[in-house]
């Protein structure tokens, strides 16, 4: 019982300090359905892969002429970064 009395204060604690680290990682501004809306109107007809990488959304695909097409996209802002085609 006192084991137990020493505990709670600990890991309420603990549970205090863990949820600000969750929290200091926002969700972006611009959402998966939001890139793949941008990246289909910047000229992707068929998406390939999409994730969110090193700051910015990439997109990949193919564009109506079926050349390969990437796209990178601002989470922030919904900005086109890049638009390569190959």
């Amino acid at each position: 019982m006192i084991l137990a009395r020493a505990l709670v204060p600990a890991l309420t604690l603990a549970a205090l300090f863990a949820v600000p680290a969750f929290a200091q990682t926002p969700a972006p501004a611009t959402g998966i359905e939001e890139a793949l809306r941008i990246a289909r109107a910047s000229g992707v007809a068929h998406v390939t892969k999409i994730e969110l990488d090193d700051g910015k959304w990439e997109v990949e695909g193919m564009n109506t002429s079926q050349r390969k097409i990437e796209i990178d996209i601002d989470p922030a802002t919904g900005k086109v970064l890049k638009t390569e085609t190959r």
